[in-house]
């Protein structure tokens, strides 16, 4: 298989376009925790940190996630 062939594949592979896990998580949190979080990341707190702690509130979250949104790397549309 060439280069090609499989980033045509891969292609075929990703999530619809639109589609941000950071936004997701997002929107699938409670308002007081979108301030907290919004607070963290406005106050430089490191991502690993924030990371840990939405993990241990629970919340499904990877440091690929942040990384790809905070870099506009994300399906997020652009402005």
């Amino acid at each position: 298989m060439g280069l090609s062939d499989r980033l045509s594949e891969m292609t075929k592979l990703q999530r619809p376009r639109g589609f941000c896990a950071y936004q997701g998580l997002y929107e699938s949190l409670p308002k007081e925790e979108q301030k907290a979080l919004d607070e963290a990341i406005n106050k430089g707190y490191p991502r690993s940190l924030i990371i840990r702690a939405l993990r241990a509130e629970g919340y499904k979250c990877s440091s690929d996630t942040m990384r790809a949104h905070f870099k506009g790397e994300c399906a997020c549309p652009k402005i």
